[in-house]
């Protein structure tokens, strides 16, 4: 299933092509959005281009990966993804990141609603959640924007930077009556 491009007002959601690697680089390179993220920065960006490589030719088996291309300077600055998505399970996990240049102006927020939304009709997700770290508060504000609701924490679920990490799950079922909040 080939995922589509989808516009908002400020960015445009569509597949990562090889292009992007230098500017997917440019914000995961960056300490604080890859522990946000929760994830390394690459060695090098050989090894981010090799990545990206990998993620282009996952898009034949599914990959449910968008770019997010700001409309005002043409550049990748973040990511939406809706992984370990599975058909029989009705299920899938939400994450995303952004440029630290482009925190605190609504993005995310502008993000994760059109995706979550292609998640319910499209998929026909039953359950979408997510992991987060506890210290997290701009993400755990987005997630719980979408209805989603602490289900417990995972202990020592990650390797992080040398050292074990918490994380928190948050979900929200479909037919959860979801309140939208401001």
């Amino acid at each position: 299933m080939a995922i589509p491009t989808i516009s908002t007002d400020r960015l445009i959601l569509r597949p990562l092509t090889r292009a992007d690697a230098l500017d997917l680089y440019a914000y995961a390179q960056d300490e604080q959005v890859a522990r946000s993220g929760m994830w390394e920065p690459f060695a090098s960006q050989s090894e981010c281009t090799e990545y990206v490589a990998r993620l282009v030719a996952d898009y034949e088996r599914g990959l449910m990966w968008w770019a997010l291309e700001h409309r005002a300077d043409g550049r990748v600055v973040g990511r939406v993804q809706l992984s370990d998505w599975t058909r029989g399970d009705a299920r899938a996990e939400l994450s995303y990141a952004l440029h630290r240049s482009y925190w605190g102006q609504g993005l995310m927020t502008e993000t994760v609603a059109p995706a979550v939304a292609y998640g319910w009709h499209e998929l026909e997700l039953h359950r979408l959640g997510a992991v987060v770290l506890p210290y997290n508060t701009a993400s755990i504000r987005i997630l719980e924007r979408l209805g989603m609701r602490r289900e417990g924490t995972l202990r020592h679920h990650r390797r992080l930077w040398g050292e074990w990490v918490d994380v928190d799950v948050y979900a929200v079922l479909k037919d959860d009556e979801i309140t939208p909040k401001a």
